[in-house]
Parts: structure tokens; C-alpha cells; sequence
């Protein structure tokens, strides 16, 4: 078994050493001969979810190193390729390549390099939950799971249910998702939606933005009375406990109650929907002591 960080040269070179000859000549990026099963390359946790949750990770041929998978779904793909620039993807020939639109943003020459080279790159862009269940479509159209995408799309629609009729106004939440200054959810992120669902208000729900840079004084000014932190070490970006010190060090927010999800909970995938049922259970609780 080859190890998950293989190289694309060291899988071209083992290709020659093997079968040498046309049996190893690369097909066009992005075709399929026959029948052959899709051949699927993930650039972001929320797409290699939903690849898995439709019973296809068979199909996945490689993917990004992930950030916040649940312990299950990374038993799932410990043994499947990463990758990172062009050549790592082109080099597996994949019929299509899937991720979010954050991907775009931070690899837009990847994304238009892909493109012009013939593969199906589709990049979700959720805003509101009924959108996730899209997303869902979208996955299973190119992973050849159109009917258990359906399905999983039922249940999710039934999951989003009504929006909490809060007792009195929303109650004020500030997303913490790390770093100093803040970076937040703003309008555009499907956690505002979740949030508002659950009954309260993103105190940054009027900037358009998915995600975005606040100042602590802005915070402080939109008076929050509960903050989500984010549990999630990654680059640097600090765990809970430092988050937690940051948030005590503010005498103006110190005292706010505060409730931790993984982030996973918030990137617009499946597991917003546990964000909802999170929340609407805090937000309730909140409600009660208030």
C-alpha cells in the first residue's frame, strides 16, 4: 500500500517501472472510458463529508490534507492521496474535482488551470441550509450517487424545521472563530443562517462578507450575549483555552456566556446541521436565564 503523502512524480515513475508503454499514458483530465467509476479529488472537508455520508469514498482518489474531519471520517480516508498543486491532481486524472468556493479564492490559478485542462471543477458556495442540501445534489451527480444523494437530501430538509419564534429579541451572538483581531462570520456564512434559525442574531449579519477581520471595539459596541468559539487548532491560529484568555482579558466581554463547536459545525456542510440543534439548545437555555 502506498503511503498517503506519495508524490505525483514517485507515482509516474512506479506507473513506467510497472507497466511500461501506453497502458501508462495519462487519459485526458477529466475523462471516463466506458463505465468506468467516477475518480474524485476533494480540496475541502466539507465536500470529502458528503463524498463519504453518499457511500462513495471508493471513488475518491485524492484530496486535501483535511482540518477538522470527525475521527470516523478520518479512519475513512487515511490511505487516500493528498495533494496540493496541479500537478498532484492531474497526475490521478480525475473526472471531477470538488470543493468549496473558499478554494477559488486562495488558488484561483489552480481552479482556472484545472478548468482549461477539461476537468469538472465545481466549488460549493452555501449561504442558508437549503443550500447545503443542494450542495448534497451537486456531490452526488458527479460521484454517481444520485439516488442516495436524494435520499440524504430528504433527511437533511426535514432536519432544518422552523425558525425558533424567540420570547423576546433574538439573542445577540458573536462568532469567535480565532485570532486578534477577530475573524468572524458575516452575512453570507451558512452559520448566520443556522444562527438566525436557532433564534438569535449574528451581530455581524450586516456585512457582506462569508467570513471576516473585526475589531474587538466593534464587538465590544454590538453588545453580545453569547459567543461561539471555535474548536479548532490550526496554523498557529490558537485552541480554546487561548481563545478563552483573549475573550477574559475584554472586561466588556469576559463575563458573556460562551459555547464551544467544532468547527465543522460552521463551514456550510453536513454538520451545520448539528450546529443547529447546538444552538437551538444553548440559544434556549440563554433564553431561560435571561
Amino acid at each position: 500500500m502506498l503511503p498517503a503523502r506519495v508524490s505525483w512524480r514517485f507515482l509516474a515513475i512506479v506507473c513506467l517501472a510497472i507497466v511500461p508503454g501506453p497502458a501508462c499514458r495519462s487519459a485526458p483530465a477529466g475523462s471516463q472510458s466506458g463505465s468506468a467509476a467516477p475518480r474524485i479529488v476533494s480540496l475541502h472537508d466539507v465536500t470529502t463529508e458528503i463524498v463519504l455520508a453518499l457511500g462513495a469514498g471508493d471513488r475518491l482518489v485524492g484530496m486535501s490534507e483535511p482540518v477538522d474531519l470527525p475521527s470516523r471520517a478520518r479512519a475513512a480516508v487515511h490511505r487516500t492521496l493528498r495533494v496540493g498543486g496541479l500537478e498532484s491532481i492531474v497526475v490521478l486524472r480525475p473526472t471531477a474535482v470538488l470543493g468549496m468556493a473558499v478554494v477559488a479564492q486562495r488558488s484561483p490559478d489552480l481552479v482556472a488551470t484545472l478548468r482549461r485542462k477539461g476537468v469538472d471543477v465545481w466549488l460549493g458556495h452555501p449561504t442558508r441550509l437549503e443550500d447545503v442540501v443542494d450542495l448534497v445534489t451537486e456531490v452526488g451527480a458527479r460521484v454517481g450517487a444520485t439516488s442516495q444523494a436524494q435520499a440524504l437530501g430528504t433527511r437533511l430538509r426535514a432536519g432544518i424545521g422552523a425558525t425558533e419564534p424567540p420570547a423576546r429579541e433574538p439573542v445577540r451572538v458573536f462568532v469567535y472563530d480565532c485570532c486578534d483581531p477577530p475573524f468572524t462570520a458575516g452575512r453570507t456564512a451558512v452559520l448566520t443562517d443556522v444562527i438566525h434559525r436557532a433564534g438569535g442574531r449574528n451581530i455581524f449579519a450586516d456585512v457582506a462578507a462569508d467570513w471576516t477581520k473585526v475589531s474587538w471595539e466593534e464587538v465590544i459596541s454590538r453588545r453580545p450575549q453569547l459567543i461561539v468559539v471555535h474548536d479548532y487548532p490550526y496554523e498557529g491560529q490558537g485552541d480554546v483555552a487561548e481563545k478563552r484568555r483573549r475573550l477574559a482579558a475584554l472586561r466588556a466581554l469576559a463575563d458573556i456566556p460562551v459555547t464551544v463547536m467544532p468547527l465543522g459545525n460552521a463551514l456550510g456542510g453536513l454538520r451545520s446541521f448539528d450546529g443547529l440543534a447546538h444552538l437551538r439548545k444553548v440559544l434556549a437555555e440563554n433564553r431561560e436565564r435571561g
